[in-house]
C-alpha cells in the first residue's frame, strides 16, 4: 500500500482555468486508507473547487491498474467526454495510468510517500525499499536496507553508540534488532551472512517486470 499526503487546495486550484469542467477521481484502496483520497475526501475535493465546475466524482478500486481505471471510467465516459480536466485523489501511478486510458489532462491532488507498513489508521512506517535484492531471509524479515539511515547491508556500521543508531538516537540499531530476532528464531548463523552490495542494475528507472 501506498502512502500519501494532500496537496494545499490553492496549488491545486491554480492549475485549473475558471471555464474548465471538472471530473474529481478518487482511489478507495491506498488513499481511501491514507483517508486522502476515498469517497469523502472526493466530495470534500469537489466542495473546494468554489466557482469551478464540477462535472463528476468518482472513486475507483485501483486506479493504479489501467484495466480497472478503463473498466470503471466507462460508467462515467458521457461526462468524461465533456470535461476538460481530471483531478486525481491517487498516487502517481494512479494519475499516470487515469492519464493514459482517458487521453485528457490529469491534475495531481496528491504527494505520493513510500509503501507502506500500517500500525493504525494515521500511523505509517516504510518498512520496503522496493530495491529488487531482497535479504529478508537473511535477516531476521526486517529489512537493512530501509530502516538503516546509512544503508548498512552487513552488520551494524562503526558509529552504533550501544545499540542505538547515532543518526536516530532514540532509535535501535536496525542491526541489533536484526540479531535479536535471528536470536530469537535460533538463526544467529545468518548474521555472518555477508551481502555484496545492492545490485544497481535493479535499480534503474523507469523499471519494467515481464513474466
Amino acid at each position: 500500500m501506498i502512502v500519501t499526503t494532500k496537496k494545499n487546495v490553492k496549488e491545486i486550484i491554480s492549475y485549473v482555468s475558471s471555464n474548465e469542467g471538472l471530473i474529481i477521481v478518487g482511489c478507495s484502496e491506498c488513499a481511501a486508507s491514507c483517508q486522502t483520497g476515498g469517497s469523502k475526501q472526493v466530495e470534500e475535493m469537489a466542495q473546494q473547487m468554489g466557482i469551478h465546475r464540477v462535472i463528476a466524482t468518482i472513486s475507483i478500486h485501483a486506479p493504479c491498474d489501467k484495466r480497472i481505471a478503463s473498466r470503471d471510467l466507462k460508467r462515467i465516459d458521457d461526462e468524461i467526454k465533456k470535461a476538460d480536466v481530471l483531478i486525481a485523489l491517487t498516487c502517481g501511478s494512479g494519475v499516470q495510468a487515469i492519464s493514459e486510458v482517458t487521453g485528457k489532462k490529469v491534475i495531481a491532488a496528491l504527494n505520493t510517500h513510500f509503501l507502506r507498513m500500517v500500525e493504525r489508521i494515521g500511523r505509517f512506517y516504510e518498512r520496503c525499499a522496493q530495491c529488487g535484492d531482497c535479504i529478508l531471509n537473511d535477516t531476521g524479515g526486517i529489512c537493512p536496507y530501509t530502516r538503516c539511515p546509512r544503508k548498512v547491508r552487513n552488520g551494524p556500521c562503526e558509529f552504533i553508540a550501544g545499540i542505538m543508531c547515532d543518526v536516530h538516537p532514540h532509535t535501535e540499531c536496525v542491526w541489533h534488532l536484526i540479531f535479536t530476532r535471528l536470536k530469537q528464531n535460533g538463526e544467529e548463523k545468518r548474521f555472518t551472512v555477508f551481502h555484496p552490495p545492492l545490485q544497481w542494475e535493479n535499480r534503474y528507472s523507469p523499471q519494467e517486470v515481464v513474466w
